[in-house]
């Protein structure tokens, strides 16, 4: 029960603007570090490996700087802050545009269970609906969710994000129980 009483009302309890991340010094040891080994494979690829190297030894290289340059890839180009501000939300990456949805904008929720589980926010743009997914490993989701819901409470929700998002109900029923507490 604990739990369920810091994701009520987060917005008024941890104040608004608000930022959630990824930790700043893992993601950029990992961007440093793929670099690093992405270079140190490039100079092996031109300057160590001879028409008479062995096979194992000429694709060894190729196979580090694939891996090495996919780990920078992603951590440039994935969900890295997101930041709730009274107006609206602002997804922000390292290494493309940020992203800024309005909360009035903003008209479902839904969890995507296809291979990259995600939250989909639908909104309108104009005339048309439009959507906007991230993944849900980013960190302190729950918090994330609730904030949303709180923020927009006419949106539409999926059976399994009305799971996820602390109904009217169960605000009431924590607000009694904490009553009868004291």
């Amino acid at each position: 029960m604990s739990d369920l009483g810091k994701l009520i009302d987060i917005n008024a309890t941890k104040g608004l603007p608000r930022k959630y991340r990824f930790h700043p010094f893992t993601r950029w040891f990992t961007l440093i570090l793929g670099s690093l080994i992405s270079l140190y494979s490039l100079w092996l690829i031109f300057a160590k490996i001879t028409a008479d190297s062995t096979g194992f030894y000429k694709f060894l290289p190729f196979a580090i700087l694939f891996l090495s340059l996919n780990s920078v890839l992603k951590n440039l180009f994935t969900l890295n802050v997101i930041l709730f501000q009274t107006d609206s939300i602002t997804f922000r990456y390292l290494g493309k545009k940020s992203f800024k949805l309005h909360w009035q904008d903003i008209k479902k929720m839904e969890f995507s269970n296809d291979k990259f589980k995600q939250i989909i926010l639908k909104y309108a743009a104009g005339s048309e609906e439009k959507s906007f997914a991230f993944a849900i490993s980013f960190p302190n989701m729950l918090e994330i969710v609730n904030s949303i819901a709180e923020m927009c409470p006419e949106m539409e929700c999926d059976d399994f994000m009305k799971n996820v998002i602390v109904s009217p109900k169960e605000k009431e029923k924590y607000a009694r129980q904490q009553t009868h507490q004291d």
